[in-house]
């Protein structure tokens, strides 16, 4: 059996989100750890997948631009690019596991090989 990435930031309730995951609304707010190391591993991490798609923030009355889209891992999570902005921007809440792996690693994202296959372990 395939091991499944664990996903995190993929509002139900933004662009880029999945039935069944939780609201950025209702996440708001929540993590109060050490946004300075945290917002560089998420964005350092191995790129999944990229798109030519823009992401905004969803949570701004005028939606600005957040960047491009892509989602990123570290192996065992798997996010969208906005999901860093979300943090910072919004101390979007970050699972426990997600802030014990990062801390593990030291804040930096473990390589991963450019021609790693995810297609068998995402979770949507």
């Amino acid at each position: 059996m395939t091991v499944k990435l664990k996903p995190v930031g993929f509002y139900s309730d933004t662009e880029v989100g999945e039935r069944g995951q939780p609201t950025l609304e209702s996440s708001r707010g929540k993590f109060t750890g050490p946004v300075d190391k945290l917002v560089p591993y998420l964005r350092s991490a191995h790129f999944v997948a990229v798109s030519g798609s823009g992401v905004h923030d969803d949570l701004a009355p005028d939606k600005p631009l957040i960047g491009a889209l892509s989602i990123h891992t570290d192996g065992v999570w798997v996010w969208p690019s906005s999901y860093p902005y979300y943090v910072e921007t919004y101390q979007a809440d970050v699972p426990v596991e997600l802030l014990d792996l990062a801390s593990s690693y030291r804040w930096v994202p473990p390589k991963i090989p450019d021609d790693a296959d995810f297609d068998e372990r995402m979770p949507f």
